[in-house]
C-alpha cells in the first residue's frame, strides 16, 4: 500500500488542503485504513465541489479496479469501485451495452457515479439508483454489506447518493442498457424567447435525451439550443468505436477559455458563434462519445479557470418559478458585474429520497469562474435557494451553508438515519463539515 503526501486539489480547483492519501491494493489494506478516526473515501477526484476531501486522510479507490462478472447476454455487469467509466465503455459498448445514465464526463469512478447517485440527459429515469442492483459496502466497523432495494434497502437508499459517507463501496452490480449501435441520432433546435424554450420543452417526451444549452438569458428574452436525441437503430462496425484521446489543454487553448471563462465580451462572442455553428452545420447522427462528453475533448480544461479555480452551481426550479428566478439573476449579474460563460438547462422529473438531486421543474447550472466577486455570488445564491425554496445538487455543491441545509426536510433524515452506520463520524469530508451531517 503506498502512501502520499501532499497539496492536493478537487476537481474545481477551489479547495486546497494537505491531508495524506492513501493508495490500498486489497482488502486487508482497507481494514487497516479505516482504523483511522477521520476519512473519506475517492475515486478519480472529478467533483466540483468538496464532497470527496479529507483534511486528514483521503483513501484513494483507483487500484480496485476488475470487472468482477459481465453477462453479455443480459447485460448485468458487476464492477470494482475504482474502475473509470472510460475504462468500461470500449468494452461494453463492443457488445452493444451502454451505461444507462452517464454525467459530463467518462473520467469518473464508479464508485463515485454511486456516492453522487449521477444524472445525466435522460428525460427518463435519469439517476443511476434505478440501474444499481446491489451494493457491496464496508462499513466503518469493518463489516462487509450486500445492499439493494431489496435487501438491507435502508442502506442501500443512504449509499446511493450518500457521498461515501456510509461506508467504502467496494463493487456496484449495474444493468446496462441494450443498444444497436454506438451513434444516436441527434435533432438541434432553436430558441430565442420564452415561450420558443417551452414548446421545445413539450417534445422532450420523444426523444431518450435532452439538454439546453443556454447562449443568453435577460427578464424576457432567453436564447440558445435544445439537443435532442434517440439511439439510432443502424448497423456499424464497432471497431471504429472510438474515445476522444487525451488532450492537454495546452497554452494556446488555455490562453482562448481564459479570455472566456474572465471577460464578458469574450464569453459572448463565443456564444454567439457556437450556436451559429452548431445550428447551421451540426451533425443529424454523432457518436455516443460526441453527445455525451464534449467536455473530455480537454481532460485538463479546469485549469482554464485560473489559480483560485471555478465553481458549479445546480438548482432545480419549478416551471411555475422558472421565468422569475432566472430574471432575479439577470438582474443581479447586471448589477454586479458577473456573468456565467457556461449555463445548461434540463426538464427534470424525478422522485427522490435524502440528499438525492431530486423532483419537477427545469434544473440550471451556472458555472463561475473564483475572483474578487466570489463573496457576493455566494450569498446571492445561498439567499435565492433559500427564499424560493429551490433544491441544490449536493453533488456538484461547493457554496451551500448549514442554514439552508436545515430548512431541507429530507437532509435532517438522512443525518439521523446515517447513524445506523457512521455513530462516530469517521466518514466525513468538508462537504459533511460544511453543512453539519
Amino acid at each position: 500500500m503506498s502512501i502520499n503526501q501532499k497539496t492536493f486539489f478537487n476537481w474545481g480547483r477551489n479547495t486546497k488542503i494537505n491531508p495524506k492519501e492513501i493508495f490500498p491494493k486489497k482488502l486487508s489494506d482497507l481494514k487497516k485504513a479505516i482504523n483511522e478516526k477521520s476519512f473519506i473515501s475517492t475515486g478519480n477526484q472529478r467533483s466540483f465541489g468538496d464532497v470527496a476531501l479529507n483534511d486528514k486522510l483521503i483513501i484513494s479507490m483507483r487500484n480496485f479496479k476488475k470487472v468482477i462478472y459481465f453477462n453479455e447476454k443480459k447485460g448485468i455487469i458487476e464492477l470494482e469501485c475504482g474502475v473509470l467509466l472510460k475504462e468500461i465503455l470500449p468494452i461494453i459498448v463492443k457488445k452493444n451495452w451502454i451505461f444507462p445514465v452517464t454525467p459530463g464526463t467518462k473520467y469518473v469512478s464508479i464508485g463515485g457515479m454511486v456516492a453522487n447517485n449521477i444524472h445525466g440527459k435522460n428525460t427518463q429515469k435519469n439517476q443511476i439508483k434505478f440501474y444499481v442492483k446491489n451494493i457491496k459496502l464496508l462499513t466503518p466497523n469493518k463489516k462487509i454489506i450486500l445492499c439493494s432495494p431489496k435487501r438491507n434497502k435502508k442502506i442501500f437508499d443512504l449509499t446511493i447518493g450518500g457521498f461515501g459517507l456510509t461506508g467504502i463501496i467496494l463493487s456496484a452490480t449495474i444493468q446496462l442498457k441494450k443498444i444497436s449501435s454506438f451513434y444516436l441520432k441527434q435533432e438541434i433546435v432553436e430558441f430565442n424567447t420564452y415561450n420558443e424554450f417551452y414548446n421545445g420543452a413539450k417534445r422532450i417526451d420523444n426523444f431518450e435525451y435532452s439538454v439546453s444549452w443556454i447562449e443568453s438569458f435577460t427578464d424576457n428574452k432567453i436564447s440558445g439550443l435544445w439537443f435532442f436525441s434517440n439511439h439510432a437503430n443502424i448497423k456499424k462496425n464497432y471497431t471504429s468505436f472510438k474515445i476522444f484521446n487525451e488532450k492537454r489543454i495546452g497554452v494556446i487553448w488555455r490562453l482562448i477559455l481564459g479570455l472566456i471563462v474572465n471577460i464578458n465580451f469574450f464569453s459572448r462572442l463565443f456564444n454567439y458563434f457556437y450556436k451559429t455553428y452548431k445550428k447551421s452545420f451540426y451533425k443529424k447522427l454523432v457518436q455516443y462519445d460526441q453527445y455525451f462528453y464534449p467536455q473530455d475533448y480537454f481532460i485538463d480544461w479546469n485549469k482554464a479557470y485560473g489559480k483560485k479555480g471555478m465553481f458549479q452551481i445546480q438548482f432545480l426550479v419549478p416551471k411555475e418559478k422558472f421565468k422569475d428566478i432566472l430574471s432575479k439573476i439577470y438582474y443581479f449579474f447586471k448589477s454586479e458585474g458577473i456573468f456565467s460563460s457556461f449555463v445548461v438547462i434540463k426538464k427534470i422529473n424525478e422522485k427522490g429520497k435524502y440528499l438525492n438531486f431530486a423532483g419537477k421543474g427545469y434544473s440550471v447550472s451556472l458555472d463561475f469562474i473564483i475572483n474578487s466577486k466570489f463573496d457576493v455570488l455566494k450569498n446571492f445564491f445561498n439567499e435565492i435557494v433559500r427564499i424560493d425554496k429551490l433544491k441544490v445538487n449536493f453533488a456538484k455543491d461547493f457554496i451551500a451553508n448549514e442554514s439552508y441545509a436545515y430548512n431541507f426536510k429530507e437532509f435532517k433524515k438522512f443525518k439521523k438515519d446515517l447513524l445506523i452506520l457512521n455513530k462516530k463520524n469517521k466518514l466525513n469530508s468538508s462537504f459533511s463539515k460544511r453543512i453539519n451531517i
